[in-house]
């Protein structure tokens, strides 16, 4: 594992310094060694942990790494052409660098490229490929970082801690564990929600529209999400405290599964949906009138999304992670 931490490890860090906690104990949770912690603090907040910023460490760490540049695709025809015809594909910058290395066409073989590169490239070179950001998740002309979403806090009926979910579910050691949010829209027309559904170890996601944010609507998304896959490919739910999980005890009777809930404010422990979400915006921003968007338009954006390799998945994508393992799974 590189020392380096990711944006996401990064908030984690701000959240459990907050709460005055040891570093050594924040090591633990977060499976970080006590130095590579302590050398980030010292790094990007003069050692103050008061001072720590997530956003500030991100933004110091991501200009230190924008000494690459983007040489090679210059250099190779052949190179770029895979390039961008992948962002056009809206495979991320990781995504192509990764499958490069994994799975090369046989006549790029041997050459590689870095996904800071190809941002380089995007964002920095000719005006000529400057639309190719219309292609990232965020849309954005320049690269800008999000804050940490903070979820509800509320008491659930029947709730299970998050804490009490088993080893196996954490360490993603078998297929069927999901984690549920809902995603919003612009507010003032009585815009419909999502309702995404993530699987945790193969990456699998399902969307579906929800009429408003009850738990009802939640409840029926989440059957129709079981009804998807083998029965062996649902087996928990992990929530945050929305009230549109008050009908996690219906699901839990009907498919024979146990049920989980984040802590307060800690959207952070089910990051794989929070995630996934991000990916969402990239094709239906918080400005998206969801009256217009038909349910076949959410199954293309979500194939879409289960076609795209994944770095923790070596560069496969979901539904190869899926196929591979059917024999598995039913």
């Amino acid at each position: 594992m590189s020392n380096d931490l990711t944006q996401y490890e990064r908030e984690m860090l701000q959240y459990w310094l907050r709460t005055k906690m040891s570093l050594r104990r924040i090591a633990s949770i977060m499976r970080r060694t006590h130095s590579v912690l302590s050398k980030e603090i010292h790094r990007y907040a003069d050692g103050e942990r008061k001072k720590y910023r997530s956003d500030v460490a991100q933004r110091m760490y991501e200009k230190g790494k924008q000494r690459q540049r983007a040489g090679k695709l210059d250099t190779y025809p052949e190179l770029k052409k895979y390039v961008e015809s992948r962002l056009r594909e809206d495979w991320s910058p990781e995504q192509i660098a990764g499958r490069l290395k994994e799975s090369p066409p046989a006549e790029l073989a041997g050459l590689l490229i870095s996904h800071e590169s190809i941002y380089y490239w995007i964002y920095e070179k000719s005006e000529k490929y400057k639309h190719l950001y219309k292609h990232l998740r965020t849309h954005r002309s320049k690269r800008k970082k999000y804050g940490a979403r903070k979820s509800g806090n509320m008491t659930i009926p029947s709730r299970i801690s998050i804490h009490e979910r088993p080893h196996m579910i954490n360490e993603k050691t078998r297929y069927g564990d999901w984690e549920s949010d809902t995603v919003e829209f612009q507010r003032g027309r009585k815009n419909p929600y999502l309702s995404v559904q993530y699987e945790r170890k193969s990456q699998l996601v399902r969307i579906h529209k929800l009429a408003n944010k009850s738990a009802e609507e939640t409840t029926n998304a989440l059957i129709k999400t079981a009804e998807s896959v083998p029965t062996t490919l649902f087996q928990s739910v992990t929530f945050d405290n929305g009230t549109e999980g008050a009908g996690h005890t219906h699901i839990q009777h009907l498919f024979e599964i146990q049920t989980y809930f984040c802590d307060p404010f800690a959207s952070w422990q089910k990051g794989g949906v929070e995630n996934m979400n991000k990916l969402i915006r990239q094709y239906l921003p918080r400005s998206t009138n969801m009256h217009l968007i038909t349910c076949e338009h959410l199954l293309q954006i979500q194939e879409r999304l289960n076609n795209r390799p994944r770095k923790s998945l070596n560069y496969q994508t979901p539904n190869e992670v899926i196929l591979k393992n059917g024999s598995t799974l039913t």
